[in-house]
């Protein structure tokens, strides 16, 4: 079971919080998380999960320094309630929370409520200058870091 703070094989997993919407949407999508997994011999990896950025994203942004965050991207939505996943400008905020860190942008293209395809955020992370620290895998992609 995974709590705040589990061990495994010499890993530390820290449970993070996330907000599957904003508002009325919150009660609705139900609650989520996110894992930190930490190794002495490894970089810093953060799997956001299924989160809009708001404040709790910064916080864990904050203090644990992640080399390599993994955000939920897609700005996936239901017919009313707004975002349940992160948009562009949501990952722009993830970026600027962490410019050095590898940001790697899955769940796209992958539901049928997704509304943010793979050529509009590669197309926006150019055009706000993100795009060397943004990666967007094509299904089937890989990355060792």
């Amino acid at each position: 079971m995974l709590t705040e703070d589990t061990g495994f094989h010499g890993i530390q997993l820290t449970k993070t919080a996330g907000e599957h919407g904003r508002g009325d949407i919150l009660e609705f999508a139900g609650k989520v998380c996110g894992v930190i997994f930490k190794h002495p011999d490894e970089k810093t990896l953060y799997v956001a999960g299924d989160t809009v950025w708001y404040e709790g994203v910064q916080k864990e942004i904050d203090q644990h320094q992640p080399d390599i965050i993994i955000v939920n991207g897609g700005d996936n939505q239901f017919h009313q309630g707004g975002s349940l996943v992160m948009g562009k400008e949501d990952i722009h905020e993830v970026h600027k929370a962490s410019p050095d860190a590898e940001i790697i942008v899955v769940h796209m293209e992958a539901v049928n409520h997704w509304t943010l395809s793979r050529k509009e955020l590669k197309d926006y992370t150019n055009d706000v200058g993100m795009d060397s620290h943004v990666r967007i895998p094509e299904d089937g992609d890989s990355y060792s870091f």
